[in-house]
C-alpha cells in the first residue's frame, strides 16, 4: 500500500471517529422554579409521585413532581451533594462531613449515620450516590482530582474503589436507570451513559443548563435536571427513547 492512500485511509478514519464521537446538544422542553433553594441533587420516590431534594445548606426535603415543598426533615447536614431513594430509606450524601445519612422513609426520621473517610479536598469529595443493581453495590462518586468512585456493600461499607480517569472533568451527580449508570458532568455540561460493570462512557449528551448538579428520570424515561445557581428544573427528551 503506497503513501497515498495510507495517508487518506488514515484521514478517512480519523473523520469518521470523529463524527461517531460528536455529541448531540439537547434542549429543554420545559424549565420550573423550585421552592428548595440550592438543590444540589435529586431523586424520585420509588413510587415516582414524588422527589426527594438536597440542598447545599444542608437540608432534605420531600416535593411534588412540580417542586412544590410537601415536607422536611429535621435535620441539617454539612453541604449535602446527592441524594437516593428507595422503597424503605432516603439517603443523604454530606461532602464536607463525609457522611452518608440515612433516613426512614415514612417519617424521614433519621435512623443511620455512615462516615467514609476521604483526604481529597473538603469541597471536591462526594457528588454522586446511587444504587447499581447490576452489581449489587451502592456507587458513591467523588467529584474530581482525581475521579473515583467508591463501591459499598449494603452495610455502607467501602468494598472497592475504582479510578476513574479522565471520563469527565467532573461528576456531580449519578442515578441508575433502565440497567445503566447515568452520571452528570457540572463542568461538562453533559451527561454520560455508562456501562454499569465497568464504568465504560456509551453515550452522551450536552445540555445547556448553568451549574447542573442533579439527574433524575420521570416516568417516561426522559432527563430532569437540577440547577443549584439558577434554583430551578429543566426537562429534556432523553433521545434513546427514539431509537
Amino acid at each position: 500500500m503506497n503513501k497515498i492512500v495510507i495517508t487518506v485511509l488514515g484521514m478517512v478514519l480519523c473523520f469518521s471517529s470523529m463524527y461517531a464521537q460528536e455529541t448531540i446538544k439537547l434542549k429543554p422542553t420545559d424549565k420550573k422554579s423550585i421552592d428548595v433553594p440550592e438543590p444540589s441533587d435529586i431523586a424520585y420516590s420509588s413510587d415516582g409521585k414524588s422527589l426527594f431534594v438536597v440542598s447545599d445548606n444542608g437540608y432534605l426535603f420531600e416535593t411534588d413532581l412540580e417542586g412544590t415543598i410537601l415536607r422536611k426533615a429535621d435535620y441539617q447536614g454539612l453541604h449535602d451533594e446527592a441524594v437516593y431513594a428507595n422503597d424503605s430509606h432516603v439517603y443523604v450524601v454530606e461532602e464536607y462531613s463525609r457522611k452518608i445519612k440515612m433516613f426512614r422513609l415514612p417519617d424521614l426520621t433519621l435512623e443511620k449515620t455512615v462516615a467514609i473517610p476521604y483526604s481529597g479536598g473538603r469541597n471536591k469529595a462526594y457528588e454522586g450516590f446511587t444504587y447499581n443493581k447490576a452489581k449489587g453495590v451502592f456507587s458513591l462518586f467523588v467529584e474530581k482530582d482525581p475521579l473515583y468512585v467508591f463501591e459499598l456493600n449494603e452495610k455502607l461499607e467501602k468494598v472497592n474503589e475504582i479510578n476513574l480517569g479522565d471520563l469527565a472533568r467532573d461528576i456531580s451527580a449519578a442515578t441508575y436507570y433502565d440497567n445503566y449508570l447515568w452520571l452528570l458532568s457540572d463542568e461538562d455540561r453533559t451527561i454520560f451513559k455508562v456501562n454499569p460493570t465497568d464504568y465504560t462512557v456509551v453515550a452522551q449528551w450536552v445540555i445547556p443548563v448553568l451549574n447542573a448538579e442533579g439527574l433524575a428520570f420521570d416516568k417516561n424515561g426522559d432527563f430532569i435536571v437540577a440547577s443549584d445557581a439558577l434554583q430551578r428544573l429543566y426537562y429534556f427528551n432523553n433521545p434513546e427513547n427514539n431509537q
